[in-house]
């Protein structure tokens, strides 16, 4: 009896150590859970929705602004250019009419040169004039032929006297003429010489003018021109700082909302280290009192007053899974993707075996052909190559990567996210890897390096999500 007594004293000490130890490993765990919830209890900054849309509206005004800036001053290139064009056409214009005046000039010279030629013709005739006049009246012409008749010594001399006088009035008439003629032409070429270089002159006035107005426009619009720079780049400066003060609010949103899901997660560890350490202790209890329960039948073996044992049981837990998609794919994707962030967009760039140079094109994508790396379908196609083969082409790996197509709301990491510039299927032009928390990984455009983006601000024109293997 004596011996039964310090067996059942033994066995009741033995169950209140193995219980105390059971609650000393609830409070531990309970410890360590509060422990790091304290460390994690002060949240982080949580923008307001209205401060949200008002830093997505201060965007969308000042990138208008600067769409509008952009138009003007390619309105006010476009007048410069028509500017420039016109000054150059007044200095040609300048150009030939001092060439002109020069051919006037010289014309001018030569009628001069003419006029003074006249003038000696003009000369020698009245000489001769005079001459004509001097002998007709030495030889005493007072009767004309009849009194050359009476007077001379025969007929022959009068009528060698009246042929020299007739050559002589016929010359004389000659002179008289050509002096005309010579005074005519010496005052016609005078009065075109002068004016040719009156016409030329006022030409070359008007074409100064014409020039002088034509480089004061462009100067002008130079000036316009500058202004316009000089506020759109201030604009250009004020846009950027909205961007990035949206994209610190979103970026303060995501962190808030990652806190509050760590928060949430840390609650459930609590509780499940509190089930967890109390289900510990009922284990230990009952495999306390399951011994105690055959120590007591061996007991009443040999003993009237034994006691019994009750069974203990539990039930399995079953994790039910199908499908070839899997969320380890899906973060196996991403991860690929994520090996590459910092690599610059490639046109037409990218394989399943990874990055490769694109290909030269037009508008950004000039220099591609020297660059290494991924256009958007090119890294979604490498991101999910080991699980799948994807065409290189958005539009085709919306249908080919899989046929659910979660919303927004229901994303998960390796979904793919397309943007459509009509609103239908055909019309996908860009292609990004969403990565959670509302944040995708994307190859943007040429220029720009492979990036995280939180998925409002990745493009226009959000068509939808495939998740692939589905």
């Amino acid at each position: 009896m004596l011996v039964t007594l310090r067996r059942r004293r033994a066995h009741a000490l033995l169950v209140l150590v193995l219980t105390l130890a059971m609650i000393a490993t609830l409070i531990a765990a309970s410890g360590r859970a509060a422990s790091a919830a304290r460390a994690d209890s002060k949240p982080p900054p949580n923008p307001t929705d209205g401060q949200l849309n008002s830093a997505e509206q201060q965007k969308a005004a000042l990138a208008a602004e600067v769409g509008r800036l952009g138009a003007e001053v390619v309105r006010m290139q476009t007048q410069i250019n028509q500017l420039k064009a016109n000054a150059e056409l007044a200095e040609q214009k300048y150009v030939y009419a001092l060439s002109k005046l020069q051919q006037a000039q010289a014309a001018s010279v030569l009628a001069k040169k003419a006029v003074t030629a006249a003038d000696a013709r003009v000369a020698v005739a009245q000489r001769q004039y005079n001459s004509f006049v001097s002998a007709t009246y030495m030889s005493g012409d007072i009767g004309g032929t009849t009194g050359a008749m009476l007077t001379a010594e025969d007929p022959n001399v009068v009528l060698q006297q009246s042929a020299l006088e007739e050559y002589e009035s016929d010359h004389q008439l000659d002179a008289i003429g050509n002096l005309k003629s010579a005074t005519v032409a010496r005052s016609n070429a005078d009065a075109a010489a002068r004016k040719a270089v009156l016409n030329q002159q006022a030409a070359t006035v008007a074409a100064d003018k014409a020039k002088q107005n034509a480089i004061d426009a462009l100067q002008t619009a130079q000036v316009q021109e500058h202004q316009l720079k000089v506020s759109l780049a201030a604009n250009q400066h004020s846009l950027s700082q909205a961007q990035e003060q949206l994209a610190t609010l979103n970026h303060q949103r995501a962190a808030y909302i990652k806190y509050q899901r760590h928060q949430a997660a840390l609650r459930r560890a609590r509780i499940a280290a509190r089930r967890a350490a109390a289900a510990a202790a009922r284990r230990a209890a009952a495999a306390a009192a399951r011994k105690q329960a055959r120590e007591r039948a061996r007991e009443a073996a040999h003993h009237p007053d034994g006691g019994s044992s009750s069974p203990v049981g539990g039930n399995p837990v079953v994790h039910a899974s199908g499908g070839s998609w899997t969320q380890a794919k899906g973060y196996a994707a991403v991860a690929r993707a994520k090996n590459y962030l910092g690599w610059m967009y490639a046109w037409a760039g990218g394989n399943a075996s990874g990055p490769t140079y694109g290909v030269c094109a037009g508008d950004g994508a000039w220099n591609d052909c020297h660059v290494l790396g991924f256009d958007c379908s090119g890294l979604s196609l490498y991101a999910w190559a080991p699980s799948i083969g994807l065409p290189h082409y958005a539009a085709s790996q919306y249908y080919a990567a899989g046929s659910v197509h979660p919303s927004i709301g229901s994303l998960r990491p390796g979904d793919l996210t397309f943007w459509s510039a009509n609103g239908t299927a055909s019309g996908i032009h860009h292609v990004a890897i969403y990565i959670g928390n509302n944040e995708v990984i994307q190859a943007p455009e040429s220029g720009s390096p492979i990036q995280i983006t939180p998925l409002n601000q990745v493009d226009w024109g959000y068509f939808g999500a495939t998740r692939p293997l589905t």
